[in-house]
């Protein structure tokens, strides 16, 4: 995997071309803005040679209705409702001081998807407060917040981490960011990001729950340790082994208690920047199995080390998030021109068959936790 960098789109991937036909102009009636998207025909092509049970297009063309939406710091979480999920243009304990927006345009005809987020100018504080992300399941943090979105009949959320191991899921995404000025920030990422709860209905945030995020594309400075895992992924629709890093961090520095732990999983290893464009799958019962293994070895967790099997899984992510400097303005915007879960996918080819490259069937982490990561989390 090369380091950062930004290459046009894969030969003979299925991405879709994003081009704006006309300016998109957004104008806000109360914070929250839903307008008319006019964007050119796209094209979708190539196709999978292994048997899938189940497809789910969480940027279906044609969908129902094309609209925006925009998260300011006085209305910071505004939610647009798509046929098999919802965007959220969350701004999340903005610094006071702070002027700007996040936003999220999806086109109904062509099936694609702009988010970006635009800060005129970031409190002194500064933190990290910008989620614009396309969210399939459940959300609900600390009883402020609850978003059940449209969900597919084939496969829904809530269930439970044993029962999705087991079903071979695999989400997919061909994307392109375009990052932030590294000046004005303190890291950044794209990731898919996934919640769990070890109780129902959920309650995030209250603990215990994990998550998982797969980075994407990144900046992001800790966990300062890792071990490395190799795993077949889907890169420009081909199948080959990745390598990935996995890192963890507790949040007791977030919210008092370490009953909620993160793990981290880079493409590419945490050394290199990920893929700024392209077509990335990921077998995502793979990596859950991978963490039900990993639980016993994090020292800093004080929830159940061996029961993660038992915890639901609730929240399906594909989103950004950024950590500002105080008196920075600054913009980024990423597009994604097809998002999908695929379950029951390519038969009995699953993509831990290759193995961890580290120690193999390792039930501990062989480093200790960063004690001092703040204030990142995806609400």
């Amino acid at each position: 995997m090369s380091a950062a960098g930004e290459p046009g789109p894969p030969p003979g991937s299925s991405r879709r071309s994003w081009r704006w036909a006309i300016p998109l102009t957004v104008a806000v009636a109360l914070g929250v803005v839903v307008a008319v998207v006019d964007l050119s025909p796209h094209s979708s092509t190539g196709s999978h040679n292994l048997p899938i049970a189940a497809t789910i297009d969480l940027l279906p063309s044609p969908g129902t209705r094309s609209g925006c939406i925009v998260g300011t710091p006085g209305v910071p979480r505004p939610t647009y409702a798509l046929d098999d999920a919802v965007l959220q243009a969350n701004t999340y304990e903005v610094p006071a001081g702070t002027t700007g927006h996040v936003g999220m345009c999806y086109s109904a005809s062509a099936g694609d998807l702009l988010a970006y987020a635009n800060w005129s100018e970031v409190g002194a504080a500064g933190g990290w407060f910008s989620y614009p992300q396309v969210t399939y399941g459940v959300n609900l943090w600390d009883g402020i917040f609850s978003t059940y979105t449209n969900m597919s009949p084939v496969w829904k959320l809530p269930q439970s981490v044993g029962a999705v191991v087991n079903e071979s899921v695999w989400t997919t995404a061909t994307y392109r960011l375009t990052v932030p000025p590294r000046a004005d920030v303190t890291g950044y990422d794209l990731s898919f990001d996934n919640f769990f709860s070890a109780t129902f209905p959920s309650q995030f945030e209250v603990g215990p729950f994990v998550e998982v995020e797969i980075f994407l594309a990144h900046n992001i400075s800790y966990p300062f340790e890792w071990i490395p895992w190799t795993t077949t992924t889907q890169i420009n629709g081909s199948f080959v082994p990745e390598l990935w890093d996995i890192g963890y961090w507790c949040h007791g520095p977030d919210n008092g208690t370490n009953a909620n732990v993160s793990f981290d999983f880079s493409l590419g290893g945490q050394s290199t920047f990920g893929l700024a464009s392209g077509q990335v799958g990921v077998n995502l019962s793979a990596m859950l199995a991978e963490v039900e293994a990993l639980m016993p070895g994090v020292t800093c967790w004080t929830g159940p080390t061996h029961g993660f099997g038992q915890f639901e899984f609730d929240e399906a992510n594909l989103g950004s998030e950024d950590g500002a400097v105080g008196g920075s303005s600054f913009t980024y915007n990423w597009t994604v021109d097809e998002e999908t879960i695929q379950v029951g996918a390519y038969g009995p080819v699953p993509a831990g068959s290759l193995g961890p490259s580290g120690p193999s069937g390792s039930t501990a982490f062989l480093f200790a936790p960063n004690p001092s990561a703040e204030g990142r989390r995806r609400s």
